[in-house]
This record gives structure tokens, C-alpha cells and sequence, in this order.
């Protein structure tokens, strides 16, 4: 028997199922008709109303949904030249096999995949397509930037007189010892909002990173290897007392290590970036099924 499988609104693939417990969800108002599956070995997702569109087998009381009009014709993938058909003359998103955008990006594209990025927080298992990776990367490099800029503009507002004159004249005038209570009390609140909001970026960006790596068949402990050389490297040189004055080994060792460790941390760093611009593995990999690509 035939496995299928449908995306859920995270666009993750769930089964498998048989085509009757495809219906009975149908039918039960758990899945509706315009949600994608596939089966095992397809060539492409397609709504459940298309993939439903075959009687029922005779001892299911099911109600059939009505059959989608019959695709056509509309040409070659530029491609890879397989024959493409449209669904009520709308195009597919991309080529089924070999993942040739047909239609164009848009900002919504890129801002759906953002929130989807945002919802999966705290996952680390599955996959996320190249799209998911980078769309999070502009608009959280993008929502960063822009609350930087605030808040620059912000603490200047906050400071006295006097301070700005002693930023911009140094010579003349003298920076005051203290300032007053309510710039310094909002500019600690917005500096606690502000680290707040960079860790609640932090987390996502390490398991969407995560799930990225393992699109491409990649082990997500990647990114422990270009995060931890640096820092094990920096215990070990002040542990070992090679910064100290008394230190009696040379300064060029403790230099070395962290050297070392920087251009390890470096060269992971540049072979994770080539990784994040691959496509996604077609198919399944040990690490879940494809949610770019059908099921192979």
C-alpha cells in the first residue's frame, strides 16, 4: 500500500498515511482541502482535493471531495526542461525536480518565512530550506540595525547639554561626574530591552542555523566547532598563566594558541557560510523528510 504525506502549517511533512486516513481528516475538519501531500516516490506536492480526486475504496463511507480541474500544459523548466502543467493556469513555485524558482521572490515570501523561523524557536530537529535560513538573516539583521539606530538616537536625546558639548568639544568643556537619575534610569532600561531582544534573536538564529545544516546533510555540532576553538583556547592561555607577568613561558605561546584557534574558528565559519547558500538535499535525509522538495 501506497504511504502519502501532507505539509502542516509549518510546512513540515507529517505521515505516513493511507489515502482513506487522508479523507477521514478531510472529512473530520483536521486537514482541508487545499493542504498539500504527496505520496511516497511523487514528483511534486499537490492539494489534497487533486490528490483525493480517486473514488474511495468500497468499504469506506467517506464522502469523495470533488475532483480539481485537470492540469495543462504550460512548457519547459528553464532548467532541467522537464514538462511543467498548472493548476488553474497558475504556475507551481518551482520546478519539481530540479528546484528552478518559476515564480519570482516577493517580500511576503521572505516575511513568511521570517515568522516561520520565529515559530520554530526552540526546534532543532528537521530541516529548513535556503529560503527560511536567509530570510531570517535580513530581517533580524534588519530589526537589530534599526533598534540600534533608535536607541543611539535615543541616548543622545537623554544626555544634558553639557555632555554633548563635552562630546563635541572635549577640550572645552569637561564631561559631569554623574548624570541625572532619569537618563541614566532610561538608558539602563532600554540597554536591558535592547541585550533582550538580541538574545531573543540569538535563539533562533541557532537552531534555524541548526536545521539548515541538516537540510543539506549536515550535523548541526558544526557550529559548535566554529564557536568553541576561540573561547577554549582564551581558558586555557589564562589558566596556564600565559598572559601573567610571572608567566615564565612565552607570550608567544598564549598568542599562538588564540591565533590558532581564530583561524580554525575562521576557516569553520567560511565552510558553514558555503554550506547555508547550498540547495536543499532532495528527498529525505537521516535528518527528516525534504520541505522544499516531494518526497523520493
Amino acid at each position: 500500500m501506497n504511504s502519502y504525506y501532507y505539509l502542516n502549517k509549518n510546512n513540515e511533512p507529517q505521515g505516513p498515511h493511507t489515502l482513506d486516513e487522508l479523507r477521514a481528516l478531510v472529512a473530520t475538519g483536521k486537514l482541508r482541502p487545499e493542504t498539500h501531500a504527496a505520496s511516497k516516490g511523487a514528483a511534486a506536492w499537490r492539494p489534497l482535493s487533486e490528490l483525493l480526486a480517486t473514488p474511495p475504496m468500497p468499504q469506506t463511507k467517506l464522502p469523495t471531495v470533488p475532483a480539481a480541474a485537470p492540469p495543462t500544459a504550460v512548457g519547459a523548466c528553464p532548467g532541467c526542461k522537464h514538462e511543467l502543467t498548472a493548476q488553474e493556469k497558475s504556475l507551481p513555485e518551482r520546478c519539481p525536480v530540479c528546484g528552478y524558482r518559476l515564480r519570482a521572490f516577493n517580500i511576503h515570501d521572505l516575511w513568511q518565512n521570517f515568522i516561520l523561523a520565529l515559530r520554530k524557536s526552540f526546534v532543532l530537529k528537521g530541516r529548513a530550506p535556503r529560503i527560511e535560513y536567509w530570510s531570517f538573516v535580513l530581517f533580524s539583521t534588519i530589526i537589530t540595525s534599526v533598534l540600534m539606530t533608535v536607541m543611539q538616537i535615543a541616548v543622545v536625546a537623554l544626555l544634558p547639554e553639557e555632555s554633548l558639548a563635552a562630546l563635541n568639544s572635549p577640550e572645552i568643556a569637561d564631561m559631569p561626574e554623574e548624570l541625572p537619575s532619569s537618563a541614566a534610569i532610561a538608558m539602563l532600561i532600554m540597554g536591558v530591552v535592547y541585550f533582550l531582544i538580541n538574545l531573543a534573536i540569538m535563539i533562533p538564529q541557532i537552531t534555524v542555523s541548526v536545521r539548515r545544516l541538516h537540510d543539506v546533510g549536515r550535523s548541526g555540532k558544526w557550529l559548535l566547532v566554529a564557536l568553541l576553538p576561540a573561547p577554549i583556547a582564551f581558558t586555557i592561555a589564562v589558566l596556564t598563566g600565559l598572559f601573567t607577568p610571572e608567566s615564565t613561558s612565552s607570550p608567544l605561546i598564549g598568542g599562538g594558541i588564540l591565533l590558532l584557534a581564530l583561524l580554525l574558528t575562521f576557516a569553520v565559519s567560511i565552510y558553514l557560510f558555503i554550506l547555508s547558500l547550498f540547495d536543499s538535499q532532495h528527498g529525505p535525509n537521516k535528518y527528516g523528510p525534504s520541505p522544499k522538495y516531494p518526497i523520493g
